[in-house]
């Protein structure tokens, strides 16, 4: 795997990752890694072998979110002698059509997001050229997520298809894993886990605590309330057989199933009574789902997410919120939330926060909440002690809570980093992909009953030394309840993966593996990897290149349009075919996809017209009227052209459809006229040029 395009010291070369690399270069492999242990590596060493092996082969490697694509690519060029022109990225900033030039250009190795793979392929970009694709964070490959579309693409189109796909945690349940496989075709399941006796040697220890809190008894009493709310609610439904299941035994994965079934008889009933009653029980159905996010909200939140999840109900739109605000309200019930002390929770996180800072005050410290408005909360409750900490959110808004721009996420990672800011408040845009070292704690503000993202979180520390975790729960509720299903879910998965194996597939491929044509030494960048100092982030930097990137292609689109347009107007009525088009320009120095990308701008601008496979000036095919004209004078507000030889006739800028160029003094053309009288002058109005007179 240590082939010549590895740079050499550049990274510390673990058994594991050099054999797993090897074994994922002949068949489609997913590669189960904890957190940390190097999947980029193991990734970055299977993109060499195709690329140094395979000269005219690409490689594709996509992740969720845009910094982590760039992230990627910064590791990639640190690991490999790639020269920077082999290299891009792309992604949901760049236009379409500048997309599909990159595409189409030289360049081998592509960092990008699946989203954009996506739309591009559906523009014409083709997966046929690619030897390998790899997909990060690949337990997204699921239902109609991109991941599985582009999957389906490139088995079906390249000759010799081979997948990569890398994940921390594909999921606690066989189904789950074998849902991803059969999404990516996956041949092979290569896992790892801690205890594993050639990753031992390189884990850092992950200390896991769980620290319990007592509910006092005025968050008890409310409790009481809702859970007596939430029983009626339960019997009712039972009552009237819209849940099978005995109230006492009806979660709210039974709810969210009778909705869909009760949704869908109310579309396709005819009889009006029925609906109504239909449309009694959704709404029943409704509030007692609040109510249970109510009742988890009051355990594991506290009074602040409690709060502000009845104002959201209290002002909106649904009849089942503003019944139940009401059905709440007469008990009393808002006036007791609003006296409500701190979750106990609150005090717990402070006490492990100063305590780790007064061990180490240069510590990093991420808390993970599943809510943002928890998130916000202890960001205040952590600055009003003297503590730095920021909220981590995603892009998305949320009402009134307006996300972060990945502008905004890159600065707070950055000023993490650095340590001018203490502790992270992160939602679930943290779990996945950030490249902090050192994490000294990572505090679970609740237990999460996803065995993917308990793994994701805990893998935030112990990656450059001895790492700890805290998990918040509170001792009788719902949290409970997580902490053992992730603990069981996590532990499970790696049975599963072992059993996956003997099921799996070998997919039969259109044609043998393709020839070794190694990369010449003049084809690589140097050995040493150059020094780079910047002053702005890497993230700032790539967008400044991508930047002057498009603004050249765009020069390059104005010039090929300009040429491409008097081409069309010299051939007049018969029009150039778009070949006959491509091979001209190329004759001149132009891109075929430059001059693809020129007459699609063009026919966005009306400027030309596109029957079939021929490029027309607009309106000319069905032309008629059509008289010479010669620019006479050029006079501010219109032009005076000469009509035939015979007649002048005044050109006002709103009667003219056709280039900007042709009106200066001297310029002859053909065009589909209509002559008019304006107060007693002759006018002319030109609905398409059909062709130059040089």
């Amino acid at each position: 795997m240590l082939n010549p395009l590895v740079r050499r010291g550049a990274f510390e070369e673990r058994e594991y990752q050099l054999r797993l690399a090897e074994r994922a270069v002949g068949r489609n492999t997913l590669i189960v890694l904890p957190t940390a242990m190097g999947k980029t590596v193991i990734a970055a060493l299977v993109a060499s072998h195709f690329l140094y092996n395979h000269r005219r082969s690409k490689v594709l490697m996509m992740a969720p979110t845009r910094p982590l694509v760039i992230q990627h690519k910064e590791t990639f060029m640190k690991l490999l002698r790639l020269k920077p022109e082999d290299v891009r990225v792309l992604t949901g900033k760049n236009p379409p059509d500048y997309r599909l030039r990159v595409w189409r250009s030289g360049a081998r190795m592509y960092f990008t997001t699946p989203q954009v793979v996506y739309n591009d392929h559906g523009r014409g970009m083709e997966l046929k050229e690619f030897g390998l694709l790899i997909f990060d964070e690949c337990h997204r490959a699921r239902k109609n997520y991109a991941y599985t579309r582009i999957a389906e693409a490139y088995v079906r189109e390249a000759p010799f298809p081979v997948i990569l796909g890398i994940t921390a945690s594909p999921g606690g349940s066989k189904q789950k894993i074998k849902e991803i496989c059969d999404a990516l075709f996956i041949e092979r399941v290569e896992a790892r886990t801690e205890e594993d006796p050639d990753v031992r040697s390189y884990v850092h220890q992950v200390t896991v605590e769980w620290k319990f809190v007592e509910l006092p008894e005025s968050y008890q009493r409310l409790r009481r309330t809702l859970r007596k709310m939430l029983e009626e609610k339960l019997r009712e439904l039972s009552s009237i057989g819209a849940v099978r299941k005995n109230p006492r035994f009806t979660f709210r994965t039974d709810l969210l199933e009778a909705a869909e079934e009760v949704k869908h008889r109310l579309e396709t009933s005819p009889l009006e009574e029925e609906r109504g009653k239909l449309g009694r029980t959704l709404m029943l159905i409704s509030a007692a789902l609040s109510l249970y996010h109510a009742l988890e909200l009051l355990e594991s939140q506290g009074a602040s997410a409690l709060r502000s999840f009845l104002r959201r109900i209290e002002n909106g739109e649904r009849v089942s919120h503003r019944l139940l605000t009401s059905e709440l309200k007469s008990v009393g019930f808002h006036g007791s939330v609003d006296s409500l002390g701190e979750h106990p929770k609150l005090r717990e996180l402070l006490e492990t926060v100063l305590e780790q800072l007064a061990k180490d005050p240069s510590s990093k410290i991420i808390v993970f909440t599943q809510y943002r408005d928890t998130a916000s909360h202890l960001v205040s409750m952590l600055s009003g002690k003297g503590i730095t900490a920021k909220r981590f959110v995603g892009q998305g808004s949320r009402g009134n809570d307006k996300g972060l721009s990945q502008e905004e996420q890159t600065s707070i990672l950055d000023e993490f980093r650095r340590g001018e800011v203490k502790v992270l408040v992160a939602t679930s845009i943290g779990e996945e992909g950030l490249d902090i070292p050192n994490v000294d704690l990572v505090v679970f503000y609740e237990p999460i009953p996803s065995e993917i993202r308990y793994i994701q979180r805990r893998g935030r520390t112990g990656r450059g030394k001895v790492g700890r975790v805290v998990i918040l729960a509170a001792q009788g509720t719902i949290d409970v309840n997580y902490l053992r299903a992730s603990k069981r879910m996590a532990e499970r998965m790696k049975t599963v993966i072992k059993e996956l194996n003997e099921e799996l597939r070998v997919l039969v491929r259109s044609s043998p593996p393709p020839k070794i044509e190694p990369m010449e030494g003049e084809e690589m960048g140097p050995e040493e990897l150059p020094p780079i100092a910047l002053e702005a982030p890497i993230e700032e930097v790539e967008e400044e290149l991508e930047r002057k990137r498009m603004r050249d292609f765009n020069t390059e689109v104005r010039v090929a349009a300009k040429l491409i347009l008097r081409k069309i107007l010299r051939a007049g009525r018969e029009g150039l075919s778009l070949n006959k088009l491509t091979e001209e320009a190329e004759v001149e120095g132009l891109n075929p996809s430059t001059v693809v990308t020129a007459v699609n701008r063009l026919c966005d601008e009306n400027q030309v017209e596109k029957v079939g496979d021929r490029i027309f000036s607009p309106g000319v095919s069905g032309a008629k009227d059509i008289h010479t004209l010669e620019v006479w004078r050029v006079l501010p507000g219109k032009a005076i052209v000469h009509v035939d030889n015979r007649w002048y006739a005044s050109l006002l800028p709103s009667d003219y459809n056709g280039p900007r160029y042709l009106i200066k003094r001297g310029t002859r053309f053909r065009a589909r006229t209509e002559l008019y009288t304006l107060e007693g002058k002759l006018h002319a109005k030109v609905y398409a040029v059909e062709t130059t007179l040089d």
